[in-house]
């Protein structure tokens, strides 16, 4: 595929795309050794550079601070080999501009929605060859998690999070309506898209500074309105990435749905009165003038310090059932790196149950190996609102996300489009039908 969203191209990465080096690239091969043990005298010290965003401060219980908290348990292993992080910004650019002048970082932290200019400039390495020699740690990855890097019949990633989206809720504020809550139709097996809007606007009251919306949601990103589309029966193209699917009848209606909650139910703000919420939504939701909240896990910080009582339930189910969307993180070799197996142990560490119980008890992701998502009442140090029930469910219903390497410019396509939907300005079926050809166009660029 041609790279369309970072203009490079695999010549001009050089003398970047190298190749592992001998003794240097070996003397880290021992980070998978238990704590305490001794350095092998005879290897040579490595250091890893890892590109990331910053760091969280200690106690700040964000992703952030997780990525620090996996460095330094691996770092304090006492190894040849340590990690230190690295902040480029913005980062995918400054890491392939480093890629193309022949100094990359070993190992670069990525959304999936964001990898694809890595492998069209081929600045990462496939992680295949590596995965299939290890037999403790990979073969307990969810199969799920590890797709969301599935290109070209490689995979591209090792994961470090994986966070899927779920309803959160103001309970209080359902028992001052007298209302049931999401979790009590759920275990009546009523708890659908079409319930949620009925609480939804029984939830939407008062006015001006003391309103409060039954359901904020007022996110444009394709990929995150997948929470409706999915269950509607929709999707944004099909298997061969050639053709949008956009304009699918139960596409459409996912998609006028979104927009109605605003632009005909008003149980969303419109942009002009989140603009005067200092700090926007999520302000909305601390202070309890949200009902309802669709986020992913990793989001979920709002509510650990919350004052109002929370309460939480799986997605409401669509025509098409329960699916669920999410997304994990995680990291990627480079391929003109020098130290390809110390950057692989380390990829493997940081994807392994030790790294897993540290993102878990921060609270910023759900288990993504096999023996901890069976049991989330194990893994998990639950909080007396949360249900390892629902987080069970969820992780069943899971779907991965396939993003096409030109989904940020038909990102930049749909954003303006569905918000003359969520405005009131065009119904769906007008947005989309006018930008349909020039995403069909992006889709089969190869």
């Amino acid at each position: 595929m041609k790279g369309t969203i970072v203009g490079m191209t695999r010549r001009s990465l050089g003398t970047a795309v190298g190749t592992t080096t001998g003794a240097a690239a070996l003397a880290a091969c021992d980070l998978g050794r238990g704590p305490g043990a001794a350095a092998t005298p005879s290897l040579a010290p490595v250091t890893l550079r890892y590109a990331g965003g910053a760091l969280g401060t200690p106690g700040s219980g964000t992703y952030g601070d997780g990525r620090r908290l996996i460095i330094e348990a691996l770092n304090a292993r006492g190894g040849p080999a340590k990690v230190e992080s690295e902040a480029p910004s913005p980062l995918n650019t400054a890491v392939l501009a480093q890629a193309a002048a022949g100094d990359p970082p070993d190992l670069v932290h990525a959304h999936p929605r964001e990898y694809h200019p890595f492998v069209n400039t081929g600045a990462i390495l496939g992680l295949d060859a590596y995965m299939k020699k290890d037999r403790r740690n990979v073969p307990e990855i969810l199969p799920t998690v590890l797709e969301y890097w599935s290109r070209d019949g490689q995979r591209w990633a090792m994961p470090n999070n994986w966070s899927l989206q779920g309803i959160y809720f103001n309970n209080s504020l359902f028992d001052k309506q007298g209302l049931k809550t999401p979790d009590q139709h759920e275990r009546e097996g009523k708890w659908t898209f079409d319930v949620y809007l009925d609480l939804a606007r029984k939830l939407t009251t008062g006015a001006g500074e003391t309103k409060t919306w039954g359901a904020p949601w007022t996110t444009t990103a394709l990929d995150i309105q997948l929470a409706f589309f999915w269950p509607f029966g929709g999707d944004l193209w099909d298997k061969a990435l050639q053709n949008t699917l956009l304009d699918t009848k139960e596409s459409l209606e996912a998609i006028q749905f979104q927009g109605d909650l605003t632009a005909k139910y008003g149980v969303a703000p419109t942009d002009a009165e989140v603009a005067q919420v200092q700090g926007g939504v999520n302000t909305l939701i601390s202070a309890g003038r949200s009902g309802m909240d669709i986020t992913t896990t990793d989001s979920l910080g709002r509510y650990v310090t919350a004052t109002f009582a929370v309460g939480m339930a799986p997605m409401p189910k669509g025509r098409a059932g329960r699916v669920i969307r999410g997304a994990p993180l995680g990291v990627h070799l480079l391929k003109g790196a020098k130290h390809h197996d110390a950057a692989w142990e380390f990829a493997n560490f940081q994807s392994g149950q030790e790294a897993a119980r540290i993102m878990l008890d921060l609270h910023v992701t759900l288990p993504w190996h096999k023996s901890q998502a069976a049991a989330p009442e194990k893994a998990m140090k639950l909080l007396p609102w949360e249900s390892a029930a629902f987080y069970a469910e969820t992780i069943r219903r899971a779907r991965p996300t396939v993003y096409p390497a030109q989904f940020r410019e038909i990102v930049n396509l749909y954003t303006p489009a569905y918000r003359a939907v969520r405005h009131g300005e065009k119904t769906a079926q007008q947005a989309i039908a006018e930008i349909k050809p020039q995403i069909n166009e992006l889709l089969r660029q190869r």
